[in-house]
């Protein structure tokens, strides 16, 4: 046949494809159906033949195309999320594409496995919304979409003097990207503990986070167990090395202060063997470690204070070998 014919019809049927909503960069919503990998005329059936080859060597299965948006150049690109299987979790993923117009060429870009589990079908909710189990230290990773959101939160929050806490409980909608129904903690500018609610909309492998219809409630009416345990009272703290890499956490302001304060004392601390955390008008770290001296090992304890929003980081207790220190 000839290759002229073949490169219109090829055209034609992409062109059939596309929805008539154009895009910012020239992208279109890509129609497609289930049972389209039995059409070998689909560029997505390349896509998805390549993709599950080299996905299937890191034990991931059962991929499905959620959506897919494209934009023709010198052939198609395409922007794909999909659903994958991996040790008995559903999970989502990303990866750009490209395929030539003869069909010659199928090239697979920019992979991403998302490293939160969807909720299972029973805890659908209306609107394709699941329940999100709030995987543990998810904030060591920076790609991760819940991440993102959160630095978003947060960013937000400092601009009205207010401090995000934790995560209380989330919603998730997987679209072109993944959206997230928030329920919040966070200190009013009066050191109060608030709960807040909003939605973020995010596109990690865009690098795009938007918040949006973000409300904030009354400060909390704690019991007296929840007083002695959120003011009065100190918890663990629970951190990780890129943490204090990343420097994005107020625990890792708070390190950076004793260090750069022992420093000034020929003092180098080696390992952290323990934190605690003590929610008041702010936040105390009570930070236990151990430091070099001399070439000498020894251990100590630093409380420090940090409160964002007024930009407060300071060393309120210090002891060093068993001594109190003053500095």
């Amino acid at each position: 046949m000839n290759k002229a014919i073949v490169f219109v019809a090829i055209i034609a049927f992409t062109v059939a494809l596309m929805d008539d909503t154009a895009m910012t960069g020239g992208w279109y919503n890509y129609k497609f159906s289930n049972g389209f990998q039995s059409d070998n005329s689909n560029p997505l059936t390349k896509i998805f033949k390549k993709l599950s080859a080299e996905l299937q060597e890191k034990g991931i299965s059962d991929i499905q195309f959620t959506s897919v948006t494209s934009q023709v150049v010198n052939g198609q690109n395409f922007k794909i999320r999909f659903t994958y299987t991996q040790i008995d979790s559903t999970k989502t993923g990303y990866c750009l594409a490209y395929v030539s117009f003869s069909g010659e060429t199928c090239e697979i870009h920019e992979v991403e496995l998302e490293t939160t589990p969807l909720a299972s079908n029973k805890d659908m909710q209306n609107g394709g919304w699941s329940n999100l189990i709030i995987p543990s230290n998810f904030e060591s990773d920076p790609n991760n979409p819940l991440t993102m959101a959160m630095n978003k939160i947060s960013n937000e929050l400092m601009m009205k003097n207010m401090t995000f806490v934790k995560f209380v409980s989330i919603q998730s909608q997987v679209v072109a990207g993944q959206k997230f129904k928030i329920q919040f903690q966070f200190l009013n500018k009066n050191g109060q503990m608030s709960i807040g609610n909003c939605l973020a909309y995010v596109r990690s492998w865009e690098n795009f986070v938007e918040v949006s219809e973000l409300s904030f409630t009354n400060p909390l009416q704690l019991s007296v167990q929840d007083n002695q345990n959120q003011n009065g009272g100190w918890s663990s703290y629970n951190f990780n090395v890129s943490e204090l890499q990343n420097g994005t956490s107020m625990f890792s302001s708070a390190y950076s202060k004793l260090v750069n304060t022992l420093l000034k004392q020929a003092i180098t601390i080696v390992s952290v063997s323990h934190v605690e955390s003590q929610v008041v008008s702010g936040v105390n770290f009570k930070i236990s470690f151990i430091y070099a001296e001399k070439n000498n090992l020894k251990t100590g304890k630093a409380i420090v204070y940090i409160q964002e929003w007024t930009q407060t980081i300071k060393i309120t207790s210090l002891e060093l070998a068993g001594q109190a220190i003053q500095y």
